[in-house]
């Protein structure tokens, strides 16, 4: 993993902040042209090889990450040494949102992907000042929560085609199509999903066959939905 430097002029500012695709949706958005400066000058952008870790679980928690590019699986090691995957993260995402001394879970990059870091401490200033960046932190809060419930719904009340067509619409939703592109493999996603490898792929086979899915093609998926 490598970390460029911190931005130190207007000239990187405006080279990086101004043609940031995720800006409106972050906390940057509350703020004007001179904070934004102040901005440039405490954050650190990060890029993350694929395969790589932006964050690992254990190590202490003291920035919050916002990913620009790209796409992290969140990874969690049980007591008995067993890989569980609790979630994906995209552009748009934050990481490391909780005030926690730890990490609760390991970010692995599944492409080369790109983070602008904050530090909890310069948030906490920045917060005091723009009470919206704030909310738009206590609401994202809600939004990691709810797709934690999810999960545990996914996990427990639902058979391998409704999880499986659950994830794809979620993942449908999030880009607003219907044709989605799969940065995890498919063992990423029978692991996130608690099936079998061998089961995803009879599920996804049984999906096309009854029509509900249109096209699976490597990293591909096109799902079957009725115009709204």
């Amino acid at each position: 993993m490598s970390q460029q430097p911190k931005c130190s002029s207007a000239s990187s500012h405006s080279h990086f902040c101004d043609i940031c695709d995720v800006r409106e949706r972050s906390i940057c958005a509350e703020l004007n042209e001179a904070e934004m400066q102040q901005v440039a000058q405490t954050m650190a952008h990060r890029s993350i090889k694929e395969g790589a870790s932006l964050i690992r679980e254990g190590e202490l928690s003291d920035y919050l990450y916002l990913v620009i590019s790209g796409c992290f699986r969140l990874v969690r090691m049980t007591e008995d040494g067993q890989r569980q995957i609790v979630g994906f993260v995209y552009p748009g995402d934050f990481l490391g949102m909780s005030y926690a001394a730890a990490n609760d879970f390991s970010a692995e990059a599944l492409e080369p992907s790109l983070a602008c870091r904050f530090s909890h401490g310069f948030l906490d200033e920045m917060s005091a000042r723009h009470p919206n960046i704030k909310n738009r932190l206590i609401a994202k809060g809600h939004t990691e929560l709810h797709k934690a419930q999810d999960h545990i719904v996914i996990l427990g009340k639902q058979n391998a085609e409704e999880r499986v067509m659950t994830f794809f619409t979620m993942l449908a939703d999030r880009g607003d199509a219907n044709e989605i592109y799969l940065p995890m493999s498919r063992q990423d996603i029978a692991d996130y999903l608690g099936l079998r490898l061998e089961t995803l792929s009879r599920t996804l086979a049984k999906l096309k066959k009854a029509g509900r899915l249109s096209a699976v093609e490597g990293r591909l998926v096109t799902l079957n939905r009725p115009a709204a």
